[in-house]
């Protein structure tokens, strides 16, 4: 197997992991847990960001944790820590409990995130580097797709089947990761660390720092409330919900795979430009028209999103070149944890204070049209 698919696929399985278990297994719960009183209503808003919290944490102990180990082993680690958080989520502790491995959750995902993609776009050939992000991406909507079509049937004997459930999902996910990651070559072997810290970032580096911010801002009204907001405002069963949230997953696994086949084709800005405003649409749309067709099409054209952060990873590249992609990337994964800390608590916190969905999802939408509108000034790249 060629070295750059292997790495694809143990990103894929990092962020199945960290992002389609780790964070976006627990939407469909989130209404179990109230209404079989293992939270309140408020407490499930704050878990969730606290988990898009510790986003920035990671991503701030990543150089740290550099200086302590070699990136191969630092990625074997966070998927065995990863996949404890997971099993710890199964106890009925309480909110605190779930809190703190949640949190873990949101630490190991941001350090999965930057050295996984680094890898991936330093060793995919230059024609294949949407191709490559897009697999590794996809791993969310597989987390999304496979939980959502388990979990649903296992909340029928209790929520801690579900979290059970998806810590075997997460098992199988590491043992991948630890095969695929095995005998893997530090990074930036020819670039020292001074070197590194001289480097500036060009203004479309740092425009795609804001935009990546921006798309984390955009993603939390559904990551958070989207099946509540399904079954407790629109009034639907919970089966319609888990339905909805499978079909999330189905848009991760098809729509981000398309979104790299368009990008390889027409190329990395008009494609940012195209995904940004679907996924400002799938935001705003469900709370002007709430018809079953269109509540499906905002779940599949927002489970795509992670097409988005795959075509934002292979642009990057061209923005700082392949040896400093770490830096960008930790630099745009700094702004997804701070716009995450801000816009998660804000959001949550409205949301507790107004019970208004649709200021929740509106603010969402805003995010990605007004990403949309800065990636239209992107320079161009060379196109293979």
């Amino acid at each position: 197997m060629q070295q750059w698919l292997r790495y694809s696929i143990g990103a894929h399985a990092g962020l199945l992991l960290g992002m389609g278990l780790g964070r976006f297994s627990y939407t469909p719960i989130i209404p179990m847990l109230i209404q079989s009183n293992h939270l309140s209503p408020g407490e499930t808003g704050y878990i969730g960001a606290i988990n898009l919290s510790g986003y920035i944490f990671g991503a701030l102990l990543l150089p740290k944790l550099r200086n302590w180990s070699s990136e191969p082993k630092l990625i074997r680690t966070c998927f065995i820590v990863g996949l404890l958080a997971l099993f710890a989520s199964i106890a009925p502790l309480g909110f605190f409990w779930l809190a703190f491995w949640r949190f873990c959750l949101g630490v190991l995902v941001a350090i999965i995130m930057i050295l996984c993609i680094a890898y991936v776009t330093r060793f995919a050939p230059e024609n294949r580097v949407a191709l490559a992000t897009s697999i590794s991406f996809t791993g969310v909507g597989a987390g999304i797709l496979i939980s959502s079509s388990i979990l649903p049937y296992l909340l029928k004997f209790g929520v801690e089947w579900a979290w059970a459930g998806s810590a075997f999902i997460g098992l199988l996910a590491t043992i991948v990761g630890l095969w695929s990651w095995r005998d893997a070559p530090n990074l930036e072997v020819s670039t020292s660390s001074n070197t590194l810290r001289r480097q500036k970032l060009s203004n479309s580096g740092w425009k795609l720092v804001v935009v990546q911010a921006l798309f984390s801002i955009g993603l939390i009204p559904h990551s958070i409330y989207w099946v509540d907001y399904l079954v407790r405002d629109l009034r639907n069963p919970i089966e319609f919900g888990s339905m909805q949230w499978l079909l999330v997953g189905v848009g991760g696994l098809i729509g981000t795979f398309l979104w790299g086949k368009l990008a390889d084709r027409i190329g990395l800005n008009i494609s940012l430009v195209l995904v940004f405003v679907t996924l400002a649409l799938s935001a705003i749309s469900p709370i002007i028209l709430t018809s079953i067709m269109a509540l499906t099409l905002s779940s599949l054209f927002f489970g795509s999103q992670p097409g988005s952060a795959a075509i934002i990873a292979g642009r990057a590249q061209f923005a700082t070149g392949k040896d400093v992609m770490v830096k960008l990337w930790r630099y745009m994964v700094l702004a997804v944890g701070v716009s995450q800390i801000i816009g998660g608590f804000f959001l949550v916190t409205l949301f507790n204070l107004t019970g208004n969905y649709t200021l929740i999802f509106a603010i969402g939408g805003s995010a990605f049209a007004i990403a949309a509108v800065i990636c239209c000034t992107l320079p161009k790249v060379a196109h293979k």
